[in-house]
């Protein structure tokens, strides 16, 4: 029984080293490469930008900082080796980056929602943007006090000491509400209503088309014709946002296909990027569900007496730690400037390389 069990235990901890070490190399790359594509690429220095790169921070801190020491535990558990100071950091730390993480997407989304809906309105100013970041990161480091206050060592252990019982139940609860449940509950609201607009000016725009005269087959030849000497403008820039088709004059674009193509162009831009926007918040939201319900379940249900429940921690840690990696993944494969910025720094890197030998 003893090396059945044994047995068990070293399978789940080889899994759990090559995930992390998939994980870590992925985050550490990805968001880092996030970070150098918009930081040297001039077009895409935006406001818009800035909160993604927020976003890449707090994701490669995960991987920098909290996976390496999760290891270390892994190997030496139950005892905790880092000491006092380590015991008030490592594990607050991983809470902070993923409110941090919450608030970001939020403030994304909100951002998507005042582009979309009020289209007039002046994109944040640099300012802005740092008060809307710093926040992010004070509102995080305020939820987390309580747990760091009350992580203690004890016996060379590393562990919670809440004054009441209650306390913990109730901290628990809250970071449940404001890590998870309400940042979705407000992303939810404003990708629906800009969804509900995106689908309201695409009607417009063929109703303008229909209005036109024009054919559908006339129409596309027109479209692609345009498209071979029209240099879009760029995706990181967000053109549509200053321009809507609820701004514009039905009439005008009636009279004349080529304001009609142009707005489509713009509606396509803003719907792509709303939507890679989307795949994240949806990935957000079932990778951290494991480990929100794992944590639910043990102060509010009979989770404690389960007995694969370090099996389950152990799964719901992994999926916030992939939660930190797949955001470069989306957006390679979802936005161009990302994809050929990525390819662009790769390629720069490889023929340093090449030169150094």
């Amino acid at each position: 029984m003893s090396n059945s069990t044994d047995t068990g235990v070293t399978g789940i901890q080889v899994t759990e080293y090559t995930f992390f070490a998939i994980i870590f190399i992925c985050g550490a790359t990805g968001n880092t490469l996030v970070c150098l594509v918009i930081s040297q690429t001039p077009r895409m220095r935006t406001t818009r930008n800035f909160l993604l790169v927020n976003l890449a921070m707090s994701d490669l801190m995960v991987a920098l900082l909290c996976i390496p020491f999760d290891v270390v535990l892994i190997v030496t558990q139950p005892v905790w080796p880092l000491g006092a100071a380590m015991c008030k950091v490592l594990w607050p730390a991983m809470t902070l980056f993923t409110n941090c993480s919450a608030a970001t997407l939020a403030a994304i989304s909100y951002d998507r929602y005042r582009a979309v809906i009020y289209p007039m309105k002046p994109r944040f100013t640099t300012v802005q943007t740092a008060i809307i970041i710093s926040s992010t990161w004070l509102m995080s480091l305020l939820l987390v006090l309580p747990y760091i206050l009350a992580l203690k060592m004890n016996d060379g252990h590393c562990k919670e000491d809440w004054p009441i019982p209650l306390a913990v139940k109730l901290y628990t609860m809250g970071l449940f509400v404001f890590q998870y449940a309400l940042p979705l509950l407000i992303i939810g609201l404003a990708y629906s209503m800009v969804a509900l607009k995106l689908r309201e000016q695409a009607s417009r725009l063929a109703r303008n088309r229909q209005a036109s005269g024009i054919s559908e087959s006339a129409y596309n030849k027109a479209k692609n014709a345009s498209n071979k000497y029209i240099e879009p403008t760029e995706e990181s820039e967000f053109p549509s946002t200053q321009t809507s088709v609820k701004n514009c004059p039905q009439d005008s674009s009636a009279k004349n296909p080529s304001n009609t193509r142009q707005e489509e162009r713009r509606l396509k831009r803003t719907t792509k990027i709303v939507k890679m926007l989307v795949s994240v918040v949806l990935l957000y939201a079932i990778c951290l569900l494991p480990n929100q319900i794992v944590w639910l379940w043990y102060e509010f249900g009979s989770g404690s007496s389960w007995p694969h429940l370090d099996t389950f921690l152990t799964f719901g840690s992994i999926m916030v730690y992939v939660n930190s990696c797949v955001n470069p993944l989306l957006y390679a494969g979802m936005n161009d400037e990302f994809r050929k910025g990525f390819v662009r720094i790769l390629k720069c890197r490889c023929k340093i390389n090449r030169r150094s030998y």
